[in-house]
């Protein structure tokens, strides 16, 4: 099994995200996790860092790759949050 970084986010306090990822082979299953740190916020002197990750769909294209759409919900009130996104991936 192999992890991916596959990226980074800040999100804004309250909100969400949505990330559409490509390009993996049609016989590869695909996991994702997050890393989350504390943002910031006006008046906020210790930033929560609290986001929920949710894998949605499964696609596969015409020309046999596979992509995922992944939503990522800060959970923090009253600041802001930043992700990291992590892909494994294992062949079939």
């Amino acid at each position: 099994m192999t992890a991916f970084d596959i990226g980074w986010d800040t999100i804004a306090a309250n909100s969400s995200t949505n990330w559409f990822v490509h390009g993996w082979s049609q016989n590869e299953s695909v996991n994702f996790s997050i890393v989350v740190f504390p943002g910031s916020g006006e008046g906020v002197p210790n930033p929560l860092a609290h986001a929920t990750l949710t894998q949605g769909e499964a696609f596969q294209h015409v020309d046999g790759t596979s992509a995922y759409r992944i939503y990522i919900q800060n959970n923090a009130p009253f600041n802001s949050c930043n992700v990291h996104i992590l892909a494994q991936s294992e062949s079939l």
